[in-house]
């Protein structure tokens, strides 16, 4: 996750310079194509495998390694989390894990910030409801416009329409003119986008700045809509100065927008000539395709290159050996934890369960073979008097051999302990 959230804010951030730099001010209606392909583009590039598109063949997973090898380096904090004898089986029950990680903190922090966007979210549509709710609107053919003084601001949503009474029947004209270009180029399916995107990646710096990109992009449609009207272009850029305003209804477009400089200063602005604007355009897609795969490879490093497996037996209603008041299960998860500790950049170590719950053979059997794993591996238990490690293997498998000898490998590790090699038809 905190890969993800570093990539996408990274990938996010050049789009939007690109934006800036080739698009913004060229053409409005490629502007917004753009600008909503950056948000999709951007926040799912990093879990894309784009990069695999350019793989013909993957090199096979060398199995030939010894147990010393990977544990080279962490004998300490292997010991620190283990029991060097499993008949102390109190020492796995450390009260550590009554104490909430830096980690598990960090995500209520997230979540509780998640739903406060969400409320936020819900409660915007709220009030735009109650506000259509609560108005008498008029059929202007497909669209429902609500005229009174009682409006502060005039704004659409969809097909819905309030403005401000205005005795300047022209200023009227304008306006209801600008907010149909609005409700005609369902600028609200933007803005609802952006904000459900803002409840889950409000950490990102660069989405805020594409909402207002956004916002400013819309405003910059209708104005070239009414100006394709007809209208007068000096009245209606005075028309602007006048009413914009700062306050704008969230999920709504708004007449009164902030950056009016901006508005009218469009208004009057040449656009590039035919060849200058494919240049500009064409620049931009092919930066932003770079950026797209440049995240998707970038997403990919910090894959570990051989992934394990990793099954607590057990679990649930299905306690296993029961010794001195301890179960199975809960030892098989203690280790299995603590095992996945050992997870870097070479080896990723995934567990089947990480809570005490009961899987059934048939759902453990799909996990393993829908995982995508180099190597599976099943923790268990013995209740007997002697102390060692046991390993099993199918010696009727296809892959009977490479089996035995991962399991000669792990079980080289306890050598000062009586381990041994077991065949069994699992």
């Amino acid at each position: 996750m905190i890969a993800y959230s570093i990539i996408s804010i990274l990938s996010l951030s050049f789009c939007y310079f690109i934006y800036l730099a080739f698009v913004k001010a060229k053409n409005h209606h490629f502007s917004r194509f753009f600008l909503l392909l950056i948000l999709v583009g951007g926040l799912s590039a990093p879990l894309l495998p784009i990069s695999n598109l350019f793989k013909n063949n993957l090199a096979p997973v060398n199995l030939d390694f010894s147990a010393e090898e990977i544990f080279a380096g962490h004998s300490g904090e292997l010991k620190s989390e283990l029991s060097n004898d499993l008949s102390s089986e109190q020492t796995l029950f450390s009260s550590e894990e009554s104490k909430p990680s830096t980690l598990n903190i960090l995500s209520i922090i997230f979540g509780l910030i998640t739903i406060i966007f969400i409320l936020r979210f819900s409660r915007s549509l709220l009030l735009i409801y109650r506000k259509i709710k609560a108005s008498n609107f008029e059929k202007h053919g497909k669209y429902r416009v609500f005229i009174s003084k009682a409006n502060e601001e005039s704004f659409s949503f969809f097909n819905y329409i309030l403005i401000e009474d205005e005795r300047n029947k022209t200023t009227l004209e304008y306006i209801l003119t600008h907010e149909k270009a609005h409700a005609d180029q369902l600028h609200s399916v933007d803005l609802i986008i952006v904000e459900v995107l803002l409840c889950f990646f409000w950490f990102n710096p660069a989405l805020w700045f594409l909402k207002k990109e956004i916002i400013q992009n819309h405003e910059f449609l209708a104005d070239e809509a009414v100006l394709k009207q007809g209208f007068e272009r000096n009245d209606y850029a005075s028309t602007i100065f006048n009413f914009c305003r700062a306050k704008q209804t969230s999920l709504a477009s708004s007449f009164s927008f902030i950056n009016t400089k901006k508005r009218i200063t469009m208004i009057y602005k040449h656009h590039p000539s035919k060849p200058k604007l494919f240049l500009n355009l064409f620049s931009a897609l092919i930066l932003f395709a770079s950026v797209l795969v440049f995240s998707s490879f970038a997403a990919e490093k910090n894959d570990p290159k051989f992934l394990v497996l990793l099954d607590a037996g057990h679990g649930g209603i299905d306690p296993g050996n029961l010794k001195n008041g301890i179960q199975e299960k809960d030892i098989n998860l203690k280790i299995a934890l603590a095992l996945q500790k050992l997870s870097d950049g070479e080896v990723g170590i995934h567990l089947l369960r990480e809570k005490d719950e009961f899987i059934d053979f048939k759902k453990r059997l799909e996990t393993v073979n829908t995982s995508n794993s180099d190597l599976f591996i099943s923790l268990h238990l013995g209740a007997g008097i002697e102390h060692g490690v046991q390993a099993f293997y199918n010696p009727e498998a296809n892959n009977a051999a490479e089996s035995k000898q991962i399991a000669e490998d792990l079980v080289s590790v306890f050598q000062d302990k009586a381990s041994k090699i077991n065949e069994g038809k699992f």
